[in-house]
């Protein structure tokens, strides 16, 4: 009985040491599937801000007829994981007409957009268009954030009423 266990034991010594051996060079791998996933970054602001309202009044040398410049008044801000542009149209047809103590209200003709010029800093200026209208293109860019200025032209000439012409800006991102 003694042998019979004695040799059961050995057996089982010799299976459990067998199945313990590896072959040298022998790897073992495992793959872990990994995902990164990018949500859609879109963003634009001004500065300083949209509650800014740019006055052309306050400027010593007034040229109606040659135009009246505010250079880098306005600041864009984006961020974008797209190639995009910025484009701009006016809020309305014409500008709104207030008048001021020495305006008469009968003698206001209607001031186009256009008397409003709109060109990225350095850039070449481009009228306003109407909200009727197809809007312009003021800035493009590739991915990434960053900024531009923009610089405002008001080329009224000697046509309209005093008083004061209000028009809103409307500017757009949108992807390429």
């Amino acid at each position: 009985m003694k042998k019979i266990l004695l040799a059961l034991t050995v057996i089982c010594a010799g299976a459990v040491s067998a199945t313990a051996q590896v072959a040298t060079g022998t790897t073992t791998t495992r793959t872990q599937n990994m995902k990164i996933i990018i949500k859609e970054v879109f963003d634009l602001a001004l500065t300083p801000g949209t509650l800014q309202t740019f006055s052309f009044d306050a400027l010593s040398n007034y040229d109606a007829a040659g135009g009246i410049e505010l250079a880098a008044v306005n600041t864009m801000n984006y961020k974008s994981n797209h190639l995009w542009k910025v484009t701009a149209i006016a809020n309305a047809p014409e500008f709104v007409f207030a008048s001021t103590a020495n305006s008469k209200v009968a003698d206001a003709s209607p001031m186009p957009t256009s008397v409003l010029q709109i060109r990225k800093t350095g850039g070449t200026y481009q009228a306003l268009p109407a909200s009727t209208g197809a809007a312009i293109t003021v800035a493009s860019g590739s991915r990434g954030s960053g900024n531009f200025t923009l610089d405002y032209k008001a080329v009224p000439g000697y046509t309209y009423q005093t008083g004061e012409y209000t028009i809103g800006v409307v500017y757009t991102m949108t992807n390429q």
